[in-house]
């Protein structure tokens, strides 16, 4: 039996934080059949994580408001922030940086259920829930794993809230991922809202920065977001657009409590040290610590076998004789130039190698931001050579644009202008001859008599 089949910790309420991929690997179960299935589990709440997203959607905005930069990258996922400080962390300016949805959630669950003791457990993939709010982390398989240990078949849970108090899990402010929607973007900032695809995305963010266009950028599903629907259980086409339909319809107000006050924001150094201590267990892996556990019965200890090593011999290896053994030196016949051969020694050069400076990390570098934290300086010549090749990029192919803008202008001047002479005003106007005759009255027998001829 693996560690989920064991029942509920008892040092608080057992609620759970269901995330997006846990949602889409239910499938085709609905999200309330999941959570009537988490009911029975145990869980006295389940949780959506869409909490989470409307609070860090809320605070982009505010800061949006009055943001000094033109662009702004919406950090509220750890793979985003680790591929942009990877190399340089010249783009710390900007950058928006946000705790994970699990974890704004998990705070918010706590405010709201101060003084009661909590045991939250969140269901997911995102590598940001490694925080104190959180107590146990289970992946998606590991809870549909549970499920099918206690015989909970997930498409036979009611489909509708009768006996669980119904949780709202509408949006106002955010998509997935906690990135606030365009409307709202536009509305509270008066800047647009970019996606940022493709196969090098950082590039394509890069150029955005440079030519300074008013927008927040967004590059989390690209790099794999599992709380904005990208990873292992994703949707075919647009992720955030397949994830919206399993959810109910937007809402026209706040959904979140505005009373309770909630900081969910985190510095650039701090997202850097959760991301170091995250790599840090990946290397040493440890067993998942997830609350299930009482009614298990321990493992079964084996039986130690005893060897009789009685009958071995033990040789000394101090008092053997070791015969020498009489090597002539390999002699090998290397041809030289004359120019060397003449001389009486030799000069080969020997090869170069590159030498390796290293630095202690209190000794590197600091400076301070606009926030005004020390955070470490990396390398300027990375960021300056790419935006030197960028810019060395685009000049070449400008005069190229150019010139076919003033060819395409010929082709259309040339098409209006006329090839041939005009034609003169007398020769434009019909002769005598190819006028139409007018029409010859009609005979007199078949002309209508009139009161003159009576």
């Amino acid at each position: 039996m693996s560690s989920t089949s064991r029942a509920m910790a008892e040092d608080g309420t057992p609620f759970i934080i269901l995330g997006a991929d846990a949602v889409l690997a239910a499938l085709p179960a609905s999200p309330v059949q999941l959570a009537h299935a988490c009911h029975l589990l145990g869980f006295q709440l389940a949780a959506p994580a869409t909490w989470g997203d409307e609070l860090i959607a809320e605070s982009c905005l505010d800061q949006l408001a009055d943001y000094e930069h033109q662009a702004a990258v919406m950090c509220s996922c750890p793979l985003v922030t680790e591929r942009l400080t990877r190399a340089s962390m010249m783009l710390e300016p900007f950058m928006l940086t946000f705790v994970s949805p699990p974890v704004a959630t998990a705070r918010y669950i706590r405010a709201a259920f101060s003084g009661q003791a909590l045991h939250i457990t969140y269901a997911g993939a995102c590598p940001g829930a490694a925080d104190d709010s959180i107590d146990a982390r289970i992946t998606p398989a590991e809870l549909l794993e549970a499920f099918a240990e206690r015989a909970i078949v997930l498409g036979a849970q009611p489909n509708h809230f009768d006996a669980l108090v119904p949780l709202d899990r509408r949006r106002f402010y955010s998509l997935p991922g906690g990135v606030p929607t365009r409307d709202h973007v536009e509305r509270a900032a008066g800047r647009s809202f970019i996606e940022v695809t493709g196969d090098d995305v950082v590039l394509e963010l890069t150029q955005q920065l440079i030519e300074q266009t008013p927008a927040l950028l967004d590059i989390a599903v690209p790099l794999g977001c599992a709380c904005a629907g990208a990873g292992e259980h994703a949707m075919r086409g647009n992720v955030r657009a397949g994830l919206l339909t399993l959810e109910p319809p937007r809402a026209r107000t706040h959904v979140i409590d505005q009373s309770l006050h909630l900081d969910v924001t985190q510095s650039l150094v701090e997202l850097c040290e959760l991301h170091m201590g995250s790599v840090d267990s990946a290397e040493e892996p440890a067993a998942l610590e997830v609350h299930l556990a009482a009614d298990s019965a321990p493992a079964p200890e084996e039986p130690m076998i005893e060897i009789d090593v009685t009958g071995v011999d033990v040789i000394d290896v101090a008092s053997m004789d070791v015969a020498s053994i009489d090597a002539k030196p390999i002699e090998i016949e290397i041809e030289l130039p004359p120019e060397i051969a003449s001389t009486n020694h030799a000069v080969i050069p020997a090869p170069r190698k590159r030498p390796v400076v290293s630095r202690a990390p209190a000794s590197i570098p600091r400076y301070a931001n606009a926030r005004g934290e020390l955070v470490p300086r990396a390398s300027l010549a990375v960021l300056r050579r790419a935006l030197a090749r960028i810019a060395k990029r685009k000049a070449r192919r400008q005069p190229k644009v150019e010139r076919g803008r003033r060819e395409r202008a010929m082709e259309i001047h040339d098409g209006l202008v006329r090839t041939t002479p005009r034609t003169p005003r007398s020769l434009a106007i019909a002769g005598s001859a190819d006028l139409p005759r007018p029409v010859p009255p009609p005979p007199a027998r078949h002309r209508p008599r009139t009161m003159m001829e009576l």
